[in-house]
């Protein structure tokens, strides 16, 4: 039985809010129950309740993750406990070693901690949210923005539901501000006319004449036609960037803010910071701001005249000297930014093709997500 089936079928949730979480879990990865606990439908503890019930496995409550062994710690080191998502507890009475995992079935990984901790190792289940914390309190790793608001209210005990009434809230007002602003010099491409099927070679140039085109717009399209998950479709969009732009990075939209999800760099230029970290706020003047709040494509010079939030994305970036325009393309699932990918070249404008070319494969990623949408509903 699934997670869903069994909330479900206890009454713990309701369809309305199974299909919220899906969709949430289509547009922004994680667990099903993280983004059940995200959106406030349930709280933590129910859900690690619930995943006890549905895989067998004991639960790594708090009380045994705050009391982990610092020996064994060190014994898997920080890697390996992120590779695997796991945190040695502390010795058993049968001599093994017990084990908090958000993938307890996985035997592989059973296999290699065994090995790594020289002992055999009894699994024990943690949500996904609550492991992230303590992989970051434990072993000081950074969790990805992506984890970072929720993760943090759900360990300081903080109602779930009304973290998510507080965060609606703040985005309710923070878009209100966001309307009001003018467009501070936004520069708008022409009114273009996409065919979101259509598949051609390309001739554009390489960015530089220095790097041959990574994957054919072609195959770029397909490979987002046909992608089974949102991975996929991220992936896709930095590779179609080598050969093409000087950087380019997939953010996703929560909370106001957009958080780094996939990237690339054209060499010699080399990141200041991982995309994963990467936290933009939304809200003020920038070349992101007004593709999100338009829901069209930006390109030209951005429009805030001291671009902070630009400067902190070239810092990162590497980007040196500072690109003279950007193209930021906005990816809209029922109306609503749920991406943002940004493009530039340092020594020129984005080209017309490549706004074309990426502003087709952004409506094909809308339609890929909705897709998935619905697979997600009828699995």
């Amino acid at each position: 039985m699934k997670l869903g089936t069994l909330l479900l079928r206890n009454a713990a949730i309701g369809l309305s809010q199974l299909e919220a979480a899906l969709r949430n879990q289509v547009l922004y990865g994680g667990r099903l129950g993280t983004n059940l606990v995200e959106l406030g439908y349930i709280d933590l503890e129910l859900l690690s309740a619930y995943l006890a019930e549905l895989s067998g496995f004991p639960v790594a409550s708090p009380t045994l993750l705050d009391g982990a062994d610092p020996a064994l710690l060190d014994k898997l080191g920080p890697d390996d406990a992120h590779r695997l998502r796991a945190i040695p507890l502390g010795a058993l009475a049968d001599g093994a070693v017990a084990v908090g995992m958000v993938e307890p079935t996985d035997t592989e990984a059973i296999e290699q901690l065994s090995a790594l901790l020289g002992v055999q190792v009894t699994p024990y289940i943690v949500p996904e949210l609550r492991a992230l914390y303590y992989l970051e309190k434990l072993f000081g790793l950074p969790r990805r923005a992506r984890y970072l608001r929720a993760g943090h209210a759900a360990e300081r005990n903080v109602g779930a539901a009304a973290a998510a009434a507080a965060g609606a809230v703040a985005a309710a007002a923070g878009s209100e501000r966001r309307r009001i602003q003018p467009a501070m010099g936004m520069v708008m491409p022409p009114a273009l006319t996409l065919e979101p099927r259509r598949k051609r070679a390309t001739s554009q140039v390489p960015a530089g004449g220095a790097l041959p085109f990574a994957l054919s717009y072609a195959a770029a399209c397909e490979r987002i036609d046909g992608a089974s998950n949102r991975d996929r479709i991220a992936d896709t969009f930095a590779q179609y960037a080598q050969g093409r732009c000087d950087a380019l990075v997939v953010f996703l939209i929560r909370d106001g803010n957009a958080l780094g999800w996939r990237g690339w760099v054209a060499p010699p230029a080399q990141l200041g910071r991982p995309i994963e970290e990467l936290s933009l706020p939304l809200g003020g003047a920038s070349s992101l701001q007004s593709a999100h709040d338009a829901g069209q494509p930006f390109v030209g010079t951005p429009p805030s005249a001291a671009r902070p939030v630009e400067k902190q994305l070239w810092s990162a970036l590497g980007a040196s000297p500072e690109p003279f325009a950007v193209l930021v393309l906005p990816v809209l699932v029922k109306q609503r930014a749920v991406n943002l990918v940004y493009a530039h070249l340092v020594h020129s404008p984005p080209p017309g093709l490549l706004v074309v070319e990426l502003g087709d494969l952004a409506i094909r990623a809308q339609a890929s997500y909705l897709r998935l949408i619905r697979q997600a509903r009828g699995s």
